[in-house]
């Protein structure tokens, strides 16, 4: 009887294992498709963070293009999620090598910074983007990879009484059946020639458009501008990632009349 048993345990196995694997269903979204739908559904998400949830025309028009793009509804994506979700082991594969070509893609992307030549006129006007650091920016939970930092100098296009405020959109990205919190912090801090000093901070835990406003603060000149972007998650292992876009740290001077 026990040979008997024996004899057919290899069979068993291979059903055991076999039977494990959940076959996806042909009306399904397949997975290189879902994963190359996503990529694109990411980087709108962070690219369209600030338009307000109010308006959302253009938020419809960019998920009309994205679906028009990849040949489907947004009932087939709709369906395909709640079968992926329930299937999370599918999902949580695409968003690995997800996850891995947007390490790779977004790095190479946000490797254009602005041209010093295109700066120069800008920095007299009376209000410009003084961030010369990446446009697209991914970051993930480990210390070499979650925290960016900054410092710009003041020059001669500063005046008194100019104010700061450091802006940007935000998305969290988290492999699918996975539950555990991201969040992001950001500072901003004003320095003046008079040794005072203007801060601010704000804890992010949502996708959305942020921004730290500091106005004019003390009579004398601006020092400098520091600041960071900090990224952390429950566990420092998965493979969650943050994408910050449209990043801005504006520099606005006060009315002419203020400084007469």
């Amino acid at each position: 009887m026990r040979y008997g048993v024996m004899k057919y345990l290899p069979f068993l196995l291979v059903i055991l294992l076999t039977g494990c694997e959940v076959e996806i269903p042909k009306d399904i979204i397949q997975p290189a498709q879902m994963e190359e739908l996503l990529y694109d559904y990411h980087l709108a998400n962070v690219m369209i963070g600030d338009i307000p949830s109010k308006d959302d025309y253009e938020r419809k028009l960019y998920a009309r293009y994205m679906f028009d793009k990849h040949n489907v509804t947004k009932e087939e994506f709709d369906s395909s999620m709640v079968w992926y979700t329930r299937n999370p082991k599918y999902l949580y594969d695409i968003y690995v090598s997800l996850c891995d070509r947007l390490d790779t893609e977004v790095t190479a992307m946000s490797g254009e910074k602005h041209k010093i030549a295109d700066i120069s006129d800008a920095m007299l006007k009376d209000t410009v983007n003084l961030w010369l650091d990446e446009k697209l920016m991914l970051m993930s939970p480990t210390r070499l990879m979650n925290r960016k930092s900054f410092v710009y100098e003041a020059d001669s296009t500063y005046v008194a009484g100019d104010s700061i405020s450091f802006g940007m959109n935000v998305h969290f990205i988290a492999p699918g059946g996975e539950d555990y919190a991201q969040w992001a912090q950001i500072a901003l801090v004003v320095e003046y020639a008079d040794s005072t000093y203007a801060s601010g901070g704000k804890r992010i835990e949502h996708d959305g458009a942020y921004s730290i406003a500091l106005p004019r603060y003390s009579d004398a000149l601006i020092k400098n501008i520091n600041g960071y972007i900090h990224y952390g998650a429950d566990d420092e292992q998965v493979k969650s990632r943050m994408l910050v876009g449209k990043i801005s740290l504006m520099r606005i001077h006060p009315p002419k009349d203020e400084n007469e």
